[in-house]
């Protein structure tokens, strides 16, 4: 079989034109598989930026919340500390030292007086100091025993003098002393 020149030509024009359209339909793919890619690399990205608008937006509400956490923590910090004040306040109410002072010869009676320290006392020596500061920061009697109210004064500042930087209450019979409870507010 002889093959002829219009033959081959038109074998290779097809050829050709198989091989232009094979490349043309690789090109279109690739372009196509670009664009896909393209798609959804812009799709991650708008992914990505909502998520971090919504993590912006959370973030921001949290840093609301934990500025009123702040300010709430600051706000129970200063009444924990006001309760334990007036806790330490009442405790130190309720305690109440007595002294005794006088002698029980024949049948004295009892007087009452309260203590307290002077202005100067956080300037007293402490070989001037009767007792121990620290009792000082409770309520502080004394019991008198004496025949009269005169011996009941005299005993007192033999005993509590203002040299040790205590000052009395004036000297009443027990019986006249202030309900300590009545004194608080409390009932």
């Amino acid at each position: 079989m002889v093959v002829s020149a219009e033959f081959l030509g038109m074998l290779l024009l097809i050829t050709s034109a198989a091989a232009l359209g094979l490349s043309i339909v690789i090109d279109v793919g690739r372009v196509s598989a670009e664009k896909a890619r393209e798609a959804m690399a812009q799709r991650t990205y708008e992914k990505k930026r909502a998520a971090l608008a919504e993590w912006r937006q959370k973030t921001e509400r949290k840093r609301v919340d934990l500025t009123t956490l702040q300010a709430r923590l600051t706000e129970f910090n200063g009444r924990r500390h006001k309760t334990q004040s007036e806790l330490k306040a009442l405790e130190y109410s309720k305690i109440e030292l007595v002294h005794e002072v006088g002698d029980a010869d024949g049948d004295p009676d009892v007087y009452w007086a309260q203590l307290a320290v002077s202005a100067e006392f956080a300037e007293l020596d402490r070989k001037e100091i009767v007792f121990s500061r620290q009792i000082w920061e409770y309520r502080n009697v004394v019991h008198i025993l004496a025949n009269s109210t005169d011996q009941a004064h005299g005993s007192l500042l033999m005993a509590f003098g203002k040299r040790n930087g205590v000052v009395t209450s004036p000297v009443v019979p027990l019986a006249l002393a202030p309900d300590p409870t009545a004194e608080n507010g409390d009932s």
